[in-house]
């Protein structure tokens, strides 16, 4: 009975220990959770951050532009084209890449097609929105025109005249 009993005791305490551990363990476990939520937030903070950073500079040239244009409206189209050079260098440094337009191979993945026209077959022939895409990411595509490999006279045969009899 003795011995039985040493055993209870032994066990309990195991028991316990083994409680306490989970315990701890536990705890950890929802320190951690919480850590990571914090850090996951702040990341995403400082994305958009960045992210604002770089396009405040857009918003600055767009302003002088107006300025300008007030002053020299013949000076607006070069300061447009400066501002939207710069806009594609801010987008550019945070990893936004534009998708390949004319001449490119029509690509469902990235493209949109809107049109087909007389041209190369599968190539696209004319861009109407420019589509981007941020890594592996597609932003959004791009709406465009697809050659269709065909030509006008290979597409309709000979038309017949009205006079012809």
């Amino acid at each position: 009975m003795e011995r039985l009993k040493g055993e209870v005791e032994f066990l309990k305490a195991e028991l316990e220990a083994s409680k306490n551990k989970f315990l701890r363990l536990y705890a950890d476990f929802e320190n951690y959770k919480k850590r990571m939520a914090q850090e996951l937030e702040a990341a995403q903070r400082n994305g958009k951050f960045d992210a604002v950073r770089a396009l405040l500079g857009t918003m600055d040239d767009l302003e002088r532009a107006l300025g300008f244009a007030s002053v020299k409206p013949e000076d607006l189209i070069p300061g447009v084209r400066s501002v939207l050079e710069n806009f594609t260098r801010s987008l550019k440094s945070l990893g936004v890449e534009a998708v390949p337009g004319v001449g490119a191979e029509f690509d469902p993945r990235y493209h949109e097609a809107i049109g087909a026209v007389e041209g190369e077959e599968g190539k696209v022939m004319h861009v109407y929105q420019q589509g981007f895409k941020y890594g592996d990411l597609l932003v959004r595509p791009a709406r465009v025109v697809v050659g269709s490999g065909a030509k006008p006279e290979e597409t309709e045969g000979p038309k017949p005249s009205a006079e012809s009899n």
